[in-house]
């Protein structure tokens, strides 16, 4: 059983949940962190001494940081290569899209998502989410690149390199903003969108101002 501490509406979050889903690993979650608190208490940071979500506990084992921990699931319990990359080279590449996943294309849309989702209407800059944006188009431009050549991010079917960007683009797509046609991206999508496990753990409503985030974050949830 593996033990997931986070709210269930963390973009952190998403990629775990949905890895577990995928690969039907028992789990059970608890509400940290947001709205909920908890990151701060001593049990919490004996656990994750950075105060931050998610972290994962398995049996005595404990393990945060997202893509970390994608990696593991995949790792120790995809014993039929369902998400786990099929070749050494495949999996290198599979780290490739996660590390830029990380570091180019989620800090600028992370940033865009709380000057919308996690700001009152009368206080967003539009300066600052156009700037965001821009360099968010920027970096969907080379993912769609890449998505206009395959079907998934590696080896041609679903594995663990989808689940990052995948989790990031329900969100992106769902936020009001105009942006051009991604026709790799798109076709991608639609294929992620009918996954089970992606509709459940990652398709779910997130609210488009600080009230309905909240309110979302705190609606009962059956996991």
């Amino acid at each position: 059983m593996i033990e997931v501490f986070s709210r269930r509406n963390s973009s952190n979050v998403l990629p775990v949940m949905w890895t577990l889903g995928e690969l039907d690993i028992p789990y059970k979650r608890y509400d940290v962190g947001g709205s909920f608190g908890g990151t701060q208490t001593p049990a919490y940071l004996a656990l994750n001494p950075n105060g931050r979500i998610p972290t994962i506990r398995d049996h005595a084992f404990v393990l945060w940081e997202s893509n970390a921990i994608v990696r593991y699931l995949c790792r120790r319990y995809d014993k039929s290569n369902h998400l786990l990359p099929p070749t050494e080279e495949t999996y290198a590449l599979a780290d490739q899209w996660m590390d830029w996943y990380k570091t180019t294309l989620y800090p600028p849309y992370i940033d865009m998502f709380w000057a919308i989702v996690r700001t009152e209407p009368a206080l967003r800059n539009e300066g600052v989410i156009a700037d965001r944006h821009r360099t968010v188009q920027s970096s969907l431009q080379v993912l769609d690149d890449h998505l206009s050549t395959t079907s998934y991010m590696v080896a041609d079917r679903l594995t663990m390199a989808d689940v990052p960007m995948g989790a990031l683009m329900y969100r992106y797509f769902n936020l009001e903003l105009d942006r051009p046609e991604y026709p790799g991206i798109d076709a991608w999508y639609k294929r992620l969108c009918e996954l089970p496990a992606y509709q459940k753990h990652v398709m779910f409503k997130f609210g488009a101002n600080p009230a309905e985030w909240y309110g979302y974050e705190r609606e009962p949830v059956s996991d």
